[in-house]
């Protein structure tokens, strides 16, 4: 084997620069990743790299206490800029929302120190439809309306006969068009007349409508007879205290029965001992007992 064969042997076991497997040159259309290189430079999204997925969306704003911009805000912001944008096209008389919607977003966004676009866009709806009701017309502005066709005066004005009621009359409320205050009216009339002694069997009475109407003693003893249940009552419950002497005799008179009860107990235990010694039996025994048991 001569040198030069030698040579190329060693060089396919041991490996030369001019037979590497991997690109490390940036000049090559894939990496040894198999990745296409620089890929930030035309992505979309500028924070994409190698480890993030591949339907990586955009980051958008999270607000973690709600919007900085409250709702009024947004109605005079939104109102203000449908006003600007109908006023230069005819009161957007057969326009669609969605005409306007796009040119409202861009304003929105192009508004400084705040972010318009999240809190405010949903309502480009109410206040373009708000706009419309108060400012557009049936007809376009701008162009020519002919004059309405004259019309015949009717002959018949001055031989017409109108009646015409005072309008600072006093009517009476009606329901449904049923003078329904009328009839209490007429109810309230007939029991005045009744109660003014026409009728034999009604006596007028009089009687004061409030307790104003009452004299100074008429207030009293009204008052009088009200409190009279209430004379001995208290609000507050008293002690039950009992004297020295009481308790003295409650004692001494726990004490004497105490010691009786004593005594007869001691006198039936004896006598119940007495019967077990001379077998007498129990039911006659027990008859010869003083206490209660």
């Amino acid at each position: 084997m001569n040198k030069p064969t030698l040579f190329f042997i060693l060089g396919a076991f041991l490996g030369t620069p001019a037979m590497a497997t991997t690109f490390s040159s940036s000049n090559v259309p894939f990496s040894q990743y198999g990745q296409i290189q620089n890929v930030q430079s035309y992505s979309s999204n500028p924070f994409w790299n190698p480890n993030s997925p591949y339907n990586q969306t955009m980051p958008v704003p999270i607000y973690a206490t709600g919007t900085d911009v409250s709702t009024s805000d947004c109605t005079a912001v939104v109102g203000a800029l449908v006003s600007s944008f109908c006023a230069t096209r005819n009161n957007c008389v057969g326009m669609d929302v969605n005409d306007a919607r796009p040119t409202l977003i861009v304003q929105l966004a192009s508004l400084p120190n705040h972010n318009y676009v999240t809190p405010c866009a949903g309502y480009i709806d109410t206040e373009f439809d708000k706009y419309k009701s108060q400012n557009a017309v049936a007809a376009p502005t701008g162009k020519t309306v002919a004059f309405p066709t004259a019309t015949t005066p009717n002959t018949n004005t001055n031989s017409q006969k109108y009646q015409f009621q005072n309008p600072a009359n006093p009517q009476l409320p009606t329901w449904n068009g049923e003078p329904w205050a009328q009839e209490i009216l007429n109810r309230e009339n007939e029991l005045k007349n009744l109660q003014s002694g026409n009728n034999p069997g009604l006596v007028r009475a009089d009687f004061p409508k409030t307790a104003d109407d009452l004299t100074f003693t008429q207030r009293m003893q009204n008052d009088a007879a009200g409190y009279a249940p209430y004379k001995d009552k208290s609000a507050y419950e008293p002690l039950n205290i009992e004297s020295e002497e009481k308790y003295r005799a409650r004692y001494d008179s726990y004490c004497n029965n105490a010691t009786a009860q004593l005594a007869t107990l001691n006198a039936d235990i004896a006598t119940l001992q007495n019967c077990k010694n001379a077998g007498t039996p129990f039911n006659e025994c027990i008859k010869n007992l003083k206490g209660i048991y």
